[in-house]
This record gives C-alpha cells, sequence and structure tokens, in this order.
C-alpha cells in the first residue's frame, strides 16, 4: 500500500464500518421520529380515555332516563357542584348523583346514584363543565329543560373535549367533540355530533 492509499484509508475509515457523524445523524433522525411518534400516541391515548368516559356518562344518563317510565318518578341528575363554571376532578371524585321523587320509587333510578370518575385513568386529572348544574327526566321519557344540554369533559385539560349532549325536552343523548378547544367551557360544535 502506497502513502496516497494509506493517506486516504486514514481520510475515509474503513469500507467496513460506519464514520462517527454517519451515526450521529443516524441517532438524531431517529430521536426525532420518536420524539413525534410518542406525541402521536399520547395526543390518541388521551382522546380514547375522554371518549369513554363520556361513553360510559352516557350510558348511565340513558339508564337514568328510562327509568321513570318504569316506576312513574322523576329522575334528577345533579352534577358536581361548580360544573356550569368549569371543575377539575381526580379519580374516584362524584360526577354526577341521581335521586328520584319519591324517594322509594322502585325501580330505583339507577343501580349507581353516583357516578365517579374512574381510577382506571391512573394519575391524571378530568375537566368537566356543563350547560346546567342539573337535569331532570319525566316519566314521558322527556327532560324539563327547554334548551340543550351539554356536558363537557376532557382529560388533563387537553383537547379534544369530549360532549354529552341531552336535547331540549326530549332528552335524547348525543356524543360529540371539540377539537378546537380544551376548555371545558366552550360548547362542542352542533355539526360534531352528527359526525360520532
Amino acid at each position: 500500500m502506497n502513502g496516497l492509499q494509506r493517506r486516504r484509508q486514514e481520510l475515509h475509515g474503513s469500507p467496513d464500518g460506519f464514520s462517527l457523524t454517519q451515526l450521529m445523524i443516524t441517532v438524531a433522525i431517529i430521536s426525532i421520529l420518536s420524539g413525534i411518534t410518542i406525541s402521536n400516541s399520547l395526543t390518541s391515548w388521551h382522546d380514547a380515555q375522554a371518549a369513554e368516559l363520556a361513553l360510559q356518562l352516557a350510558g348511565w344518563l340513558e339508564q337514568i332516563s328510562r327509568a321513570p317510565e318504569a316506576n312513574g318518578a322523576t329522575c334528577t341528575v345533579t352534577f358536581a357542584s361548580g360544573i356550569t363554571g368549569g371543575i377539575t376532578l381526580n379519580n374516584g371524585a362524584v360526577l354526577a348523583t341521581v335521586t328520584s321523587t319519591p324517594a322509594n320509587a322502585t325501580p330505583p333510578c339507577s343501580p349507581e346514584p353516583t357516578f365517579r370518575v374512574p381510577t382506571r385513568f391512573g394519575a391524571h386529572q378530568i375537566s368537566a363543565g356543563a350547560s346546567a348544574a342539573s337535569v331532570v327526566f319525566t316519566p314521558r321519557t322527556a327532560i324539563t329543560s327547554t334548551t340543550d344540554i351539554q356536558v363537557r369533559l376532557a382529560l388533563l385539560n387537553q383537547a379534544p373535549v369530549r360532549c354529552v349532549r341531552l336535547s331540549a325536552v326530549l332528552g335524547l343523548l348525543r356524543i360529540g367533540r371539540n377539537d378546537a378547544s380544551s376548555s371545558t367551557t366552550t360548547d362542542c360544535p352542533a355539526a360534531s355530533f352528527d359526525t360520532i
């Protein structure tokens, strides 16, 4: 091997490996892609958790909406104190309670008199807001409100916000979302309830 070949090998390294620069660039690219993937995964996880909570609340409210027809009572759902201004709830906290008039109605308005934030959300807090402090279901499968009622839920004050809407008078339940806001004091757009 002559001096020129030896010098070329020193400058370019051996043909069987990668240079330190090439390795550093590769690690940087992988780090950037991992950061994007993890961020998207967390956003999807938050969305799924908020959707699950909205579905559970809608199911609980649906069960209560049918009870007055069976027991002839009026069922009143009262949401957590301060919910109309937006509140933060920890795992296991009571989001809503139900009472019946008369109090001894059989069957009861719900086997579960309280709706709690599920504990499986880990250490995360739930943001909640509502357009009314309570809703009253009557024996005619209706609600006494003349305006739609929305209960808005988000995980960690992050978008999207999931909404459970009870339509005025009839009390029909729909689930929607607000991708533009992380505030639980902002209603979900009407069009979002048609796409869910």
